[in-house]
């Protein structure tokens, strides 16, 4: 172990960086990180989220029809992110719709690759130590739930890789290529915000960080005007999908995940939020911790204590970072803050594998490889070296742990949406007319599946769906739009209020569910879906919405 801290110091330090030296290595551990946790594909196979097969049905009508939306043929909302759509249109359109799963875990091994490289040179140019360096680039790899994000098919580690390389071209104004520069950010900083909404804020943020001194009035405005173009775009696309600047989702999901909570802006909700970050933390590095807090103050419990302990070892990674003054990874750190401070001002959940927010998951084990050489290095001699070594083994052991708790995760995540969606996506091929009229509330794996037009009840497509929703008026949408079949999670009819409504007759078809136990692991570890899926026949009062034949 000491034999390779000290190589890689003195690769570092020869200066001639012997970049594919360093691009190798970094593409060798990412690689390595990433097949173990696919590996998971060759026990279940697909993804292990539903919302992974919404991108993929959006996608293939955009594909197929020219239109984006999540019905054949006619434009609607469906998904947040504008670009990853295009570029799983991409595979349809072009690559005569290679298998997603392959398709996007390609996709998967080059963004990994290009973000731990990206990494390692913005640390390297802030004139880190080599060994911070190193942490910074490769630690990541060794975050099973960072990996995890590779195999889901969704837009989060382009999300990283965008933001990572906006950083690098803002912060590289050298007086020779200081426009060039200006033009790349302005380019990243862009699709970045059509990747994310929430991303449009990234670029003024590049302007208040940098100030005028280090970059002209041009250099703003190349930035400001290449990113509004594509926030221009946003808007635009928004307005012919939704009919609203925003996507259709915000206001629907909202309802969803926080009414039981008196809304997202509570302190209930917040304080759930925080505490869902803190169970995280601990199962980063073992399934073992399926119970479900119920506040981020229970301090009897062991889960909470090590979920505290691992937050605060991250916090002091944090603040070990920051005083050494790296201008841009100081910035990354900010960006990961205000990101994370704009999902607690306006959707507080962390829930789906902390997806949401994969910044902190990028950040996760440096910072925690940082505080850990922080408190060594108060305690060891001055000029020792084993405060080095020991951090470099307990990320190695911690990354073991982490990539193989996360292989499982993957394992049974993937499992359930075969054994639930897939299984009712398969009945309803086999059972039910091509034309029938169906609803259901997860609408990914089912509506890639059927391959016709399904209408969603989890308030992601349709803005007009929204009020009946929020007025518990689901079964009179459901019977203004003549739905002949319905297909919900398990206990949500009563939610919904079809079991309480006499206006139409429920009769259940089919159920599938998955074992309790890997369930609860996917459930606890990512939020994927209800252990069962149900699919009914509806009947209405004075009409037989599915006929005998069917």
């Amino acid at each position: 172990m000491a034999t390779l801290s000290n190589n890689l110091d003195t690769v570092q330090s020869e200066g001639s960086l012997r970049l594919p030296w360093q691009f190798l290595l970094i593409t060798l551990v990412y690689t390595l990180s990433l097949l173990v946790v696919a590996s998971a594909l060759r026990v279940q196979y697909g993804f292990p989220l539903d919302d992974s097969y919404i991108h993929q049905t959006v996608a293939r009508n955009l594909a197929t029809y020219g239109i984006p939306g999540f019905e054949p043929g006619q434009r609607s909302s469906g998904t947040t992110s504008i670009l990853w759509t295009c570029i799983q249109a991409a595979n349809y359109a072009f690559l005569s719709g290679i298998d997603p799963v392959l398709y996007n875990l390609c996709l998967s091994w080059a963004l990994l690759v290009l973000i731990g490289s990206l990494l390692h040179r913005l640390a390297h140019r802030d004139g880190l130590r080599p060994l911070s360096c190193w942490i910074l680039a490769v630690t990541p790899a060794l975050c099973g739930n960072f990996i995890w994000l590779g195999l889901i098919g969704m837009e989060h580690l382009l999300f990283t890789a965008l933001t990572l390389a906006a950083i690098y071209f803002w912060y590289d104004d050298e007086s020779r290529t200081r426009r060039r520069t200006a033009i790349f950010a302005g380019l990243c900083a862009g699709l970045l915000a059509v990747t994310r909404p929430e991303a449009m804020i990234f670029a003024p943020l590049l302007i208040v960080a940098r100030p005028k001194r280090l970059r002209g009035v041009a250099d703003f405005a190349a930035l400001l005007g290449i990113w509004s173009i594509f926030v221009v775009a946003v808007f635009g696309v928004n307005l012919y999908t939704s009919h609203g600047l925003m996507p259709a989702t915000m206001e629907g999901r909202s309802w969803l995940y926080f009414h039981t909570s008196g809304g997202p802006h509570t302190l209930h909700s917040l304080l759930r939020f925080a505490g869902s970050w803190i169970m995280r933390l601990p199962r980063q590095f073992s399934t073992g911790f399926v119970t479900q807090l119920t506040s981020v103050t229970q301090f009897d419990s062991e889960f909470s204590l090590l979920g505290l302990l691992l937050a605060a070892l991250g916090m002091l990674g944090a603040y070990a970072l920051i005083r050494q003054r790296p201008a841009r990874i100081n910035f990354l750190l900010l960006w990961a803050l205000l990101h994370f401070c704009t999902y607690m001002a306006t959707f507080p959940s962390a829930g789906h594998g902390g997806r949401y927010q994969p910044l902190n998951l990028l950040l996760l084990f440096p910072l925690l490889c940082f505080g850990l050489l922080w408190l060594f290095e108060r305690v060891a001699a001055s000029g020792a070296r084993w405060p080095r070594f020991a951090v470099v083994v307990l990320a190695l052991l911690g990354g073991a742990a982490s990539l193989n708790t996360w292989r499982t995760v993957t394992i049974d995540g993937i499992g359930h949406i075969n054994d639930t969606h897939a299984q009712i996506g398969e009945w309803m091929i086999q059972h039910l007319p091509p034309n029938a009229k169906i609803a259901a509330f997860d609408i990914g794996r089912v509506s890639y599946l059927w391959q016709r037009g399904i209408i969603d009840l989890g308030a992601l497509v349709d803005p007009s769906y929204t009020p009946y929703l929020i007025s518990g008026r689901v079964p009179e949408y459901v019977e203004q739009k003549e739905v002949e079949y319905l297909v919900l999670p398990d206990d949500a009819a009563a939610g919904f209020g079809f079991l309480g409504d006499r206006s139409l007759k429920m009769t259940l078809l089919a159920r599938f569910c998955s074992p309790v136990q890997p369930w609860l692991i996917g459930f606890r570890y990512t939020i994927h879906a209800g252990r069962c899926q149900e699919i009914y026949r509806l009947s209405y009062p004075d009409t037989v919405a599915g006929n005998a034949g069917h």
